[in-house]
Formats: structure tokens, C-alpha cells, sequence
């Protein structure tokens, strides 16, 4: 499978050891790993240490002074104790597991008892002195304690299908445990992203908040954030609202007494200053009024025909730039090509600012051309010029409020009609992209569902 050029660099920083979620889980496996491994050692230590030794020479003497005090009974009684200790541990019900190699021999070298000591080296035997109930002297000789079953069971797991049962279930548990600490992160992560992009004000799923540990805290912390960061944007949507109402009376008044002056002395350069700044006023608090309404005012979806509000936009481009030919293309051979649900009240404002701003932006002579296109389920505008263009590096900055590129473009506008147009799509839950071709001018397109977002 061929993981395209921009997926490539996502899965690769989620999958970057450097991660958080590979941090803890390297943590928590070698810890695991390293609490069972002490556990082994403490057990197996506990096995071989003196305690052990002790036990064993303790269960091989108390044996071998069985085998004397029966050999001695048997020889003082009838007379043939090798046989009779031979049969006596054969009776023994299956206990030769429990049995003691060993070697027991009289002062004089006669072997009484003999238990699987033919293949013990002279250097791993120990030798005890014992007394039979005659106070006759016995050599008994066995075995150094040898390494203890559960160290030997302990080694063969490591080298058992159990460890690498073991190993896995350790790998799996370390896992969950670094998921389950780093998915409220990622989550948390992903809905302050949403949050920035989106601007909606949503809550903070209750299974975060109801935790009780640090990343419910956190999300606490984030959900106050939210409330808070939501609240001054309400205040200051409102706050442009309000003032861009409060100045349309003194500007209207402003203009009624340089009207008044006009009369008295026509042609006066600074009444006619006067008349252009009320103007250029009026136009930023109808502006401002457009965004305010395009965030607060609820509006049900509505069949909109694409193509008559592009022509509705171009015949007003006619009339404020005459020197500006515009065209619009579309396939005439399909009706209904650009029939949307959606609010075109909005969708007008979009339009009439990027086109407008083609327009403003190009020289006399110089096209502007509005494309349309569908397909089943989006309606495509793509809206081209051939002005001064803008730099690839401002082309997302111009989105945001009241910012103006550094060159010539936007330099006699207020930086809000490509925000308005972005506010009007982002309403039918479209995108904007705009890019700045080669051969120079602006390329905005335009991507709308053909139906609205409830």
C-alpha cells in the first residue's frame, strides 16, 4: 500500500519514538519485566541460601541414620540386612524421588547402603560421621547440595513458550496502560484543535471530567478555558456591533452638515475629503455589520441557484468596474448544475468580496473569470484574475480579521471580505482555498456541499 505524500508525515510523527505513548510504554515493560526478574532472583536466592544447606544436610543425616538403625535391626534380627534394606525401600510406595543419593559405609569399608553415587566425582562428595543405635561408627558420603528444582524451572522458562506467553502478556499490559493515559492527551489535544479552528464552544466530554485523576483536572482546566475564551468573543462580536451602530449616527450627521457646507461652497477640496472618509467609514461598518450577522444570526438552509447569484454578483462588477471584463463558465448542458440548500443571502456577501477583490486588484483590460462545475454531492466556484497577486507565505493570514497583505493588494481595503467570505462558507460547511499561480494574479476556490449543515 502507497501512503500518499501528505498521510506520510502524520504517521510518522504519531508513530516517532519520541512519542509520549512509546515513553511509557518502554517504561512499564522494562518495569515489568524487571519486577519479575527480582521476583525470580529473591525466590531463587531464597533457595540456595544457607537455610536451604542446612535443610539438606539435615533431611541426608536423618536419612542415613534410618538406613543404619534399619540395617542394624535387620543384621542384629536375622541376619541379612543388605537384602532386607533393598526390599524395605522398594515397599516404599514410589518414594524413591525423595530418596538422598548417598553412600554408607562401615570404619572397616564394607558398603551397607549405595544410591546412585557411581557417577559423583570425589571432589562434589561431602562425608559425614554417623552413629547407629549401637554407637558403631558409619562413613556416610553424598552429594554437595545441588542447584534447587524451581532455579532450574525458573532458567527452562526463559526458554519456554509460558516466558514468551509471559513476555507478550507483559508487552500487552504495558500497552493498554500507556494507551489509556495517552488517548485523554491525544483526545484533549484534538478538541483544542477544534476548538481553534472552529470556534464553537463545546464541552468537554463528562467521562474526562468525572475521572478524578491529573487529566481530569486538566480537562477542567480546559473546559474553563473554553467557557472563558468563548465568553470574550461573544463580548467582543458584540462589542463591534454595537459600535459599528452607535457610529452610524454621527457619521450620518457628519455627512448631513458637509452636505450643508457643500451647498454653500461647491467644490470645496475639504468637503470633498469629508465626503470620501464618510464613505470609506460607511463601507467598514457595513462590513462589520456583515461579519457580526454572519456569527450570531440563526438562519434556516434554502434551495440557492449558484449561477444566478454569480451573475447577480458579475452585473454589479459591471456596473462598479466598467474597465473589468468578467466572464462566468459553466456547463449549459445540465440544469439544475449548481442547485444547493443552503443560505444565499451569506453566500452573496462571499462572492461579491472575492470578486469584487478580483476586480479592485486588476488592471484596466485585465479578465476576471468565474468557473462553475458539480458533481454529486459538492458545487465547485473557482474564481481567477490576473492582478498583482499576494505571496504564497500571506495567502492564510489574509483570512484574518483586518490584516492586509504587505504589498500593494488590500491596501485601500479593511481586511475583512476574505474573512467574511471564509465565515459564509465555513457556514455551509465548505473550504476556501487560494493560491497564487505562476503566471501571477489570484486563484480562490470554492467548495460547497449541496446541502447545508444543519
Amino acid at each position: 500500500m502507497v501512503i500518499g505524500n501528505t498521510k506520510w508525515p502524520a504517521l510518522k510523527a504519531n508513530l516517532g519514538f519520541k512519542r509520549l505513548f512509546w515513553r511509557i510504554f518502554v517504561a512499564f515493560w522494562i518495569a515489568s519485566l524487571a519486577v519479575m526478574a527480582a521476583t525470580g532472583y529473591v525466590l531463587v536466592n531464597e533457595y540456595t541460601s544457607s537455610n536451604y544447606t542446612k535443610r539438606f544436610f539435615d533431611d541426608a543425616t536423618n536419612q542415613a541414620e534410618r538406613i543404619v538403625w534399619r540395617y542394624e535391626h535387620e543384621t542384629f534380627t536375622k541376619g541379612r540386612a543388605r537384602n532386607e534394606i533393598k526390599e524395605w525401600i522398594k515397599r516404599r510406595n514410589g518414594r524413591e524421588k525423595q530418596l538422598i543419593p548417598m553412600l554408607i559405609t562401615s570404619v572397616d569399608g564394607d558398603t551397607i547402603y549405595h544410591y546412585r553415587m557411581n557417577k559423583t566425582p570425589d571432589d562434589q562428595r561431602v562425608t559425614r560421621e554417623i552413629y547407629g543405635p549401637s554407637n558403631t561408627q558409619y562413613i556416610v558420603q553424598f552429594r554437595q547440595p545441588q542447584t534447587p528444582r524451581i532455579y532450574k524451572q525458573v532458567l527452562s522458562r526463559f526458554q519456554s513458550v509460558q516466558f514468551v506467553f509471559i513476555f507478550l502478556a507483559s508487552a500487552l499490559v504495558s500497552a493498554l496502560l500507556s494507551w489509556s493515559i495517552v488517548k485523554p492527551i491525544k483526545y484533549l489535544g484534538a478538541f483544542s484543535r477544534q476548538y481553534a479552528n472552529d470556534q464553537t464552544a463545546l464541552q468537554v466530554p463528562s467521562q474526562l471530567l468525572s475521572r478524578g485523576d491529573e487529566l481530569s483536572d486538566l480537562a477542567a482546566d480546559i473546559n474553563f478555558m473554553v467557557r472563558k475564551t468563548a465568553d470574550a468573543i461573544e463580548a467582543q462580536k458584540r462589542l463591534l456591533h454595537d459600535v459599528s451602530h452607535e457610529l452610524r449616527a454621527p457619521l450620518a450627521r457628519l455627512q448631513t452638515s458637509a452636505a450643508i457646507i457643500e451647498q454653500h461652497q461647491p467644490g470645496n477640496k475639504h468637503v470633498l475629503q469629508i465626503h470620501s472618509d464618510c464613505h470609506r467609514m460607511d463601507q467598514l461598518i457595513q462590513q462589520i455589520l456583515n461579519f457580526s450577522t454572519l456569527e450570531q444570526t440563526p438562519q434556516a438552509a434554502e434551495p440557492c441557484d449558484v449561477i444566478a447569484l454569480c451573475n447577480r454578483v458579475l452585473d454589479d462588477m459591471a456596473i462598479n468596474y466598467p474597465g473589468i471584463p468578467t466572464s462566468l463558465d459553466f456547463d449549459k448542458s445540465r440544469k439544475n448544475i449548481a442547485i444547493i440548500n443552503g443560505f444565499p443571502e451569506a453566500l452573496h456577501q462571499a462572492l461579491d468580496n472575492i470578486v469584487g477583490n478580483a476586480c479592485k486588484y486588476s488592471d484596466k483590460g485585465q479578465p476576471v473569470s468565474v468557473r462553475v462545475s458539480s458533481d454529486t454531492n459538492n458545487v465547485v466556484i473557482v474564481v481567477e484574475d490576473n492582478g498583482v497577486g499576494v505571496d504564497n507565505n500571506e495567502i492564510k493570514k489574509l483570512m484574518q480579521p483586518f490584516y492586509r497583505a504587505g504589498n500593494q493588494m488590500h491596501t485601500e481595503g479593511f481586511g475583512l471580505g476574505l474573512t467574511i467570505a471564509l465565515k459564509a462558507v465555513e457556514k455551509h460547511g465548505g473550504t476556501l482555498t487560494m493560491q497564487s499561480p505562476k503566471r501571477g494574479g489570484l486563484r480562490v476556490e470554492i467548495t460547497i456541499p449541496k446541502d447545508a449543515p444543519s
